[in-house]
C-alpha cells in the first residue's frame, strides 16, 4: 500500500536521525517518500512537525517526543492524529509561590478528602465566607465603591476559585518513636509486655501550591528562550504580589486549615510545612 510505504520510509528516516541527532530539512524528509507537495505539507503540519524541534537556518532535528514512536506500530497510530510537540508549549514562570504541606496519619485521608472536596463548590465557599462575617472580610479584601454584600461575596469567591483549584495527596512510609527515649533493654521490655517502642506508619502528605503575582512569559522564537529562564535570578515580589500572598495565606487559613483541623480532630499534633515566599513549620498541638 503506497501510504503505508511512505509512512514506513518517513519512520525509518526519523529513527535514523533520532539516533544521530543530525539536522535536516523538510525537503530531505519528503525526498524519501512519493507524496505530492500538498500531501507532504499536510503530514508535516499535522503529524511530523510535532515530533521535531527547530535547529536554526531552516533545519530541524528529531525531538525526545519521538521516543514514544520508535516502534513502527506506535508511529503508524500517531500519523492518523494531531499531536502537540515541545514547540507547542509557551513557558509561564512564576517566581513567587505559596506551598503548604500537611503531614498526618493515613487513617485521616478519607474524612479529609471529603472535607476538602466540599470547599470546591461555590455555595460551600460562600457559606464559609459568610460565617467569617463580611466586616471581617473587609479588613483583608476591601469592597468596591457601591458594591452590595452579595456582589462582594461573589467577587471574593471568584478570586479564591482562580487561585485555589486543587490539591495533591502522596503517601510516604515513616518510623516513629512511641515512647520517651529508652535504652535497648528498656525498649525490649516494652516489646516483651506487648508494646512497641518503634512504630511504622504510613503518612499522607496533603500539598497545596499557589501562584502569586503575574508570570513571566517567554516567546518560542528563537527556541532557546524556552529554557532561558533557568539562567535568570528569581524576581523579588512587588507590593501587589506581597498583598496578594497575604490575602491568600489568610483565606487559606480560615477556609482550608480550619476544615483540616476539624476533619482530623483527635490527633495530638498536626504539622504543616509552609514554603515558597515564607519558609516555616506550623504545629497545632492539643493542649494538655
Amino acid at each position: 500500500m503506497a501510504d503505508d510505504h511512505n509512512q514506513r520510509m518517513v519512520h525509518r528516516f526519523l529513527s535514523e536521525h533520532f539516533k544521530s541527532q543530525e539536522p535536516f530539512t523538510p525537503q530531505q524528509v519528503n525526498a524519501v517518500t512519493g507524496w505530492s507537495d500538498t500531501s507532504f505539507r499536510t503530514y508535516w503540519t499535522k503529524q511530523l512537525r510535532a515530533l521535531l524541534v527547530e535547529a536554526g537556518a531552516g533545519l530541524y532535528r528529531v525531538s525526545e517526543a519521538f521516543r514514544r514512536f520508535i516502534r513502527w506500530e506506535g508511529f503508524q497510530k500517531h500519523v492518523t492524529q494531531m499531536r502537540c510537540g515541545t514547540d507547542a508549549y509557551r513557558p509561564l514562570i512564576y517566581d513567587n509561590l505559596l506551598v503548604f504541606e500537611f503531614f498526618m496519619p493515613l487513617t485521616n485521608e478519607g474524612p479529609l478528602r471529603q472535607s476538602l472536596d466540599a470547599l470546591f463548590y461555590k455555595e460551600t465557599i460562600r457559606r464559609r465566607l459568610c460565617s467569617l462575617g463580611v466586616s471581617r472580610l473587609h479588613e483583608r479584601v476591601g469592597p468596591n465603591a457601591g458594591e452590595t454584600d452579595d456582589a462582594y461575596l461573589d467577587r471574593v469567591g471568584q478570586w479564591i476559585s482562580e487561585r485555589i483549584s486543587g490539591y495533591s495527596i502522596s503517601h510516604v512510609s515513616g518510623r516513629f518513636r512511641a515512647y520517651d527515649l529508652m535504652s535497648m533493654d528498656e525498649a525490649a521490655k516494652v516489646a516483651a509486655d506487648g508494646g512497641r517502642y518503634l512504630i511504622d506508619e504510613t503518612t499522607a502528605i496533603v500539598r497545596f501550591i499557589f501562584r502569586c503575582g503575574r508570570p513571566k512569559e517567554r516567546s518560542l522564537s528563537p527556541r532557546r528562550e524556552l529554557f532561558s529562564v533557568f539562567d535568570e535570578e528569581k524576581a523579588e515580589p512587588d507590593n501587589e504580589t506581597r498583598k496578594e500572598a497575604a490575602i491568600l495565606r489568610w483565606l487559606f487559613g480560615v477556609l482550608f486549615v480550619q476544615s483540616i483541623l476539624e476533619a482530623i480532630g483527635g490527633e495530638d499534633e498536626v504539622w504543616m510545612v509552609e514554603s515558597g515566599m515564607v519558609n516555616r513549620l506550623h504545629i497545632w498541638r492539643v493542649e494538655s
